[in-house]
């Protein structure tokens, strides 16, 4: 099974869209948590309105504690993170299970994918393709592998901990140089396009940037032996 966690906060003009995209996913095996972490828009009253979802309901305490709430009420054996402003196509998981089983490390990695960009419309402006190869060390120089994208064996999470509650942005690039430089995690692209990434004016992405990476690297480097 698949749980698709869906963390949102005030996401009352794309939510419906976030969850529906799971829902209609070829792939059967699945459910779908959305973990509201405390809206004051009515985020909640439409997702308590969906049939075949569960809701988890908490106060405000960012996207990582948002994320670790839906991954430890979550029975499936693999984590599809789904951000509430994002949209996956129909064949998202289904593409990237069969992508996943002809690969290593299957229960040791971090899959993740390109993806199209969308504009607050929906429209398609643009593609982003991730190469196919990287360079060693390249997590350390920058972020990739869009966490909207990725998809993750629990026993990732066993080994590595959960995302870090107390950043406020940026946890999936501590999770990610987390669980490879001090894990052993590998980083493994799936050759597909997943998803649709919505790039608007309110998304975090667009007001902080990487403002936290620096101070990730220090913290991650401080834990390596």
């Amino acid at each position: 099974m698949i749980s698709i966690i869906i963390p949102t906060y005030n996401c009352e003009k794309y939510i419906k869209f976030a969850i529906e995209s799971a829902l209609n996913q070829t792939y059967e095996d699945k459910e779908i948590i959305v973990v509201d972490d405390g809206s004051t828009d009515n985020t909640l009253d439409i997702i308590t309105q969906i049939a075949d979802i569960t809701v988890l309901i908490k106060p405000n305490g960012g996207t990582a504690d948002a994320l670790n709430t839906g991954i430890r009420n979550a029975n499936g054996d693999w984590i599809k993170w789904l951000s509430a402003d994002d949209m996956l196509y129909p064949d998202a998981l289904e593409l990237m299970m069969n992508s996943i089983e002809k690969m290593d490390h299957t229960d040791n990695s971090i899959f993740y994918s390109h993806y199209d960009i969308i504009d607050e419309s929906g429209i398609i402006t643009g593609h982003f393709e991730e190469p196919k190869t990287r360079e060693k060390g390249e997590l350390w120089k920058r972020f990739y592998g869009n966490g909207s994208t990725s998809l993750i064996h629990k026993k990732v999470f066993a080994k590595c901990g959960l995302f870090d509650s107390t950043m406020k942005h940026s946890e999936d690039y501590e999770f990610w140089l987390r669980c490879s430089e001090v894990y052993g995690v590998k980083l493994q692209l799936v050759d597909e396009y997943t998803l649709k990434y919505r790039v608007h004016k309110d998304q975090l992405t667009n007001k902080i940037g990487g403002s936290l990476d620096e101070e990730i690297r220090k913290k991650i480097q401080s834990l390596i032996v």
